[in-house]
């Protein structure tokens, strides 16, 4: 990934996090993403009954491939499945969009 996309999808995620967690929450849960090589990973994260520590739970990856987005959603082995429903797209922001809007229920588990 070039360095003005990694910043572009950098600040797309700064926003999206910032306005997904309400405030009063953001004590107990936030949202972290990390970009390894072509891949952005968007996790939750909850405290624990221990000081200072967080319990993580992957929520979805993003993978940048043959110049599209592709998501992928953890399956019963805990392992990323690319996600057919979700067509690949070059544009980051549509797929975070499919994500978010979540009509099967993949991402955002109650």
């Amino acid at each position: 990934m070039d360095p003005f996309t990694l910043r572009r999808i950098e600040s797309i995620m700064d926003g999206y996090i910032h306005q997904k967690v309400p405030g009063d929450l953001k004590v107990s849960v936030r949202l972290k993403h990390e970009i390894v090589d072509n891949q952005l990973t968007l996790a939750e994260e909850r405290a624990t009954s221990l000081r200072n520590e967080w319990e993580r739970v992957d929520i979805v990856q993003f993978r940048f491939e043959s110049q599209q987005w592709k998501v992928y959603a953890k399956n019963g082995e805990n392992t990323w499945s690319f996600v057919e429903i979700i067509s690949p797209s070059e544009d980051f922001e549509r797929q975070l969009e499919q994500v978010e809007i979540d009509r099967e229920g993949l991402f955002w588990k109650s």
